[in-house]
This record gives structure tokens, sequence and C-alpha cells, in this order.
């Protein structure tokens, strides 16, 4: 279905609060809201984004949430899931980069706007002890939540080195165990990591080299098995007319229904602003026609629960020290949109026309928010 979309720019209202451009953030995503946690900027005069962000996709609006509770200091290249309006942090880095890292655990209630330290429980325990471990603080890692409520955080760097550790979180027990599993993927970071009711999958990644060979390549895929922990190596077939697509880190990567979509990234001499599939069912990739505006890497993308692609933010040059980053929203289905949700974007396009109508727009979103997903309305 994304083949017959349009890939969109979206422009914020114009009294929204508009976020500062950066680099090294995470995104999240419900049916009503985009979440954008932390960040980097060497033109900030912080230069770290100790902030969380909600983009209203109805009102097209901008909040910067006042949170309480121990907001987390390294918000550099962290890893975010959010699940049932939790927003689940682990890890990151601080500046210097690789000097300052993390590895606490951090969950933010979006109802409550309220953060939760749960590293005080952690273990003495080595990294790599097994059972009731404390994990190796870092950045870059993937992390994903499985459905009997597990985080998994692969990989991943201390700035220094390296690792293909595969550590796993009870949400139940609040316990880190180091999984030690055959034939694991080689050590990177950056990678992104997306999975489904069975297994995770490792999609890309590399090292701090910037020769394209050490990235690794998309022509196979590894995954790890929740129920056996094991991992397995997939083979992937290449698109007809485009081959596979080049090895790459610092990408954007979502699942929806099946199907894994890269978007941008880069690989050490080149960004770029493709976007691909991979259907899971049978490791096909295809090349999509839309691209992005612009090559980007160090981006962030995420997924509404009815299948809308959102990509925020991004360095567009590869030397990351210039004035390049974007603060920049473009959207694209990767289905068919729901009857309401194409007719709620005609309505706002023309409210947002008419300034004096956007108190009647915030009020529809309002119902309609409501409407679509009462589980996820945060009014």
């Amino acid at each position: 279905m994304a083949s017959r979309t349009v890939l969109e720019t979206i422009l914020p209202s114009s009294n929204s609060q508009i976020p500062k451009p950066r680099s090294g953030h995470r995104c999240g995503s419900d049916d009503g809201n985009i979440y954008v946690f932390g960040g980097y900027s060497p033109h900030y005069a912080e230069y770290l984004f100790r902030e969380l962000w909600r983009f209203n996709i109805s009102t097209l609006t901008w909040h910067l949430l006042q949170t309480t509770g121990p907001f987390p200091n390294e918000v550099a290249s962290s890893c975010v899931v959010l699940d049932r309006g939790n927003l689940i942090v682990f890890g990151g880095s601080g500046i210097p980069f690789g000097v300052c890292n993390s590895k606490k655990l951090h969950i933010c209630s979006l109802r409550k706007l309220q953060w939760f330290d749960l590293s005080g429980s952690y273990s003495e325990k080595e990294e790599s002890d097994g059972e009731d471990v404390s994990p190796i603080a870092g950045y870059g890692q993937s992390m994903v939540l499985s459905g009997d409520k597990e985080l998994y955080v692969f990989g991943g760097t201390t700035g220094l080195e390296f690792n293909s550790y595969l550590y796993r979180y009870s949400l139940f027990k609040h316990t880190w165990e180091y999984l030690k599993g055959d034939n694991p993927p080689l050590p990177r970071y950056r990678h992104e990591s997306v999975c489904d009711s069975e297994r995770f999958y490792v999609i890309g990644g590399g090292m701090s080299s910037r020769d394209p060979e050490e990235f690794f390549k998309l022509e196979k895929i590894q995954s790890f098995s929740f129920a056996s922990k094991r991992w397995n190596e997939h083979v992937c077939y290449p698109s007809k007319a485009h081959g596979f697509p080049k090895r790459r880190r610092c990408h954007g990567c979502v699942i929806f229904n099946s199907t894994v979509y890269i978007c941008g990234g880069y690989d050490g001499r080149n960004i770029f602003d493709d976007i691909w599939s991979l259907d899971l069912k049978t490791f096909q990739w295809e090349k999509l026609p839309q691209v992005l505006p612009y090559c980007v890497y160090f981006h962030s993308a995420t997924v509404t629960p009815s299948g809308c692609m959102y990509v925020f933010g991004g360095v567009r040059t590869i030397n990351s020290n210039e004035d390049s980053r974007s603060n920049d929203v473009f959207k694209l289905w990767l289905t068919c949109p729901p009857l309401v949700e194409r007719c709620w974007e005609v309505i706002t396009s023309c409210l947002q026309r008419n300034t004096t109508s956007l108190q009647i727009s915030r009020n529809l979103a309002f119902h309609s928010i409501f409407w679509r997903d009462l589980d996820n309305a945060l009014f």
C-alpha cells in the first residue's frame, strides 16, 4: 500500500512551539501523538536536550512536556519503547560521548507526566554473570518489548568498545538477565531491532569506521527467538529492480503488519534518502518509490498503530558538526488509512488555513481522538 501513497512534510500549526533541530533522539507514537525524547546538537548551548516533546497529530501542535521525577541525564542515542501510555528509556550517553554513559532504566507515565528510575534495584554482579546482573553502560543499543512484558537490549558501545551483549529485563520481577546464545550477531551500534510475537530482528548497524565494508550487509539478517532463546540467520531476497539496500547505520526503522521499513541512514561515506521494505514472511526486500525530501541519518522513525510512519530530525551532512540538523516531520502511510483518518486530515487541512478556527480544530481533535482510541486519549 505504501507504494501508492505520498510522503508528506508536516508543517506545524502557526502558533505551535517548535523543538530545536537535533540528532540522536528517539521517537515513539500512539494513534494521537508523536513523542520525541532527548537528542543532541553541537550548536545548542547545553549540547544535550533533556526534553520530552509531544506532537499532536490532529492539531499539528508541539508541546514541551513538563514532567516530574528523575528525568534521565544521558539522552543521546538512548533506547526508547512506548507501551500503553508508558515511555520506557534505557541507556544513552551524555557529554563527552563515551565518558558519561548510562545503564539506567527509566519509565515515564505519559498520563501523569512523571518519571520513575528503576535502576535502584540493580544487582552488583558483573555484566555477563547470568541471572540478576547489572547491564553494561553504553549507548546506541536497540531495545524491544516482547508480548510477555520483557525488555531485550542488544549491542551498543561504551565509546571505546562495541559489543553484542544481549540482556533481558523482566518488568514483573524487576531483574536483568544476561543471555548468552550461540552465534549472535557481531558487535555493533546504531543498528535497529523490531519484533513480532515470536522473535526480534536485528537490522543493519556498524562500528566507528567510515569504511562501508565494515558496516553490516542486509543480504542476511539475524533474529532471536523468545521461546528457544537461540539466534537464527535469515537469507533475504533482493528486489528484482533494485537489488539489496546498501548497508547502513543510524537509520530509521519500524515494523507494521509483519513488514519492516527502513529509511535514510549512512554507510560512513554516503547519506541515504531511500525507503525500503522487508517482508518478514518471505524475507523479500523491495525499494519504495518514495524518498525522504533529503538525505539524513541519526534521525528517528516511529509508526502509529493505524500504520502511519513519522520521521523526525537528524543530520543532513557527513560533517555532523556543521549546522545541518533538522526538526522537520515527515509522514508516510504504510497501509490504506482508516476513513476517519482521511476525513480528519481534510478537516484539519482546511482549518489550518484559517487561524480563527484553530480553537474549533482543537475541540474537534479531542472528540476525534477520544472516539478513535479511548485508551490512548491523553487529554
